[in-house]
């Protein structure tokens, strides 16, 4: 009775697999996509373009998709900015920024403005 339940609780662990493998169907598909619309744009939709499309898709999704199926999610996270996001935290360190001599400190609200200059303006004479 334990084995069993154990064994019917710990199954979805085993098909994970098949997650990965429908994962990266759709990742071809995207990529199928992406190639249609690059050769119809710069090539057109002739014979010659259709040959050309079929060449790169035999290419892209079945010789090289090692390769360019992590290329492909390299563009697309850069095309939705997660990469500079991570740049910026990367590459930007957090500090002060230098002041310029002379330069005071930012007004930092409305009270902090009308006592630099000195008072509302009704009451400065």
């Amino acid at each position: 009775m334990i084995s069993t339940l154990l064994i019917t609780n710990f199954i979805p662990i085993l098909f994970f697999g098949e997650l990965l493998g429908d994962l990266t169907f759709i990742l071809k598909i995207f990529v199928l996509m992406g190639v249609f619309s690059y050769v119809m744009n710069h090539v057109g939709k002739g014979p010659l373009g259709v040959f050309i499309f079929a060449l790169i898709s035999w290419l892209v999704i079945f010789d090289y998709f090692a390769i360019f199926g992590s290329i492909y999610i390299l563009y697309i996270l850069l095309t939705f900015g997660l990469i500079s996001v991570i740049i910026d935290f990367m590459f930007i360190t957090p500090g002060p920024a230098p002041k310029a001599p002379g330069m005071g400190e930012p007004v930092g609200s409305g009270k902090d403005f009308t006592s630099r200059i000195g008072g509302p303006p009704l009451l400065r004479r």
